[in-house]
């Protein structure tokens, strides 16, 4: 679903709440109420999983781009422009790393 066609479903269901807190159906109000939670839920596992996809394309674009410095230094093991390269690179990795693990945790922490 898309991001209008989910507002417009989540105000249908307001919508409803509404008619059926004014009708004081309780039981119905606690069935929409249910039905938007899972709709809250499904959004965010969609949008971690999109963001954990996202982070491990830049992790193996990532890796490559360290694979091709390596070898560039093995070539030239002098230069210090790769040499730099490759430490900036490094560091990018543990930053990557260390979003990857706190989006997995955001993700299992909201399932549980």
């Amino acid at each position: 679903m898309n991001n209008t066609q989910t507002a417009l479903c989540i105000d249908d269901y307001l919508d409803l709440y509404l008619l059926a807190k004014e009708i004081n159906d309780e039981t119905w109000q606690q069935e929409i109420l249910a039905v938007l939670k899972t709709q809250q839920n499904r959004s965010f596992e969609e949008k971690q999983s999109a963001l954990v996809q996202e982070i491990w394309e830049d992790f193996k674009q990532l890796n490559e781009d360290i694979s091709f410095t390596y070898r560039l230094i093995q070539e030239e093991p002098t230069n210090e422009q790769f040499q730099a390269k490759l430490r900036h690179l490094r560091e990018r990795r543990i930053t990557l790393s260390r979003e990857l693990y706190l989006a997995k945790k955001q993700y299992v922490e909201h399932t549980q």
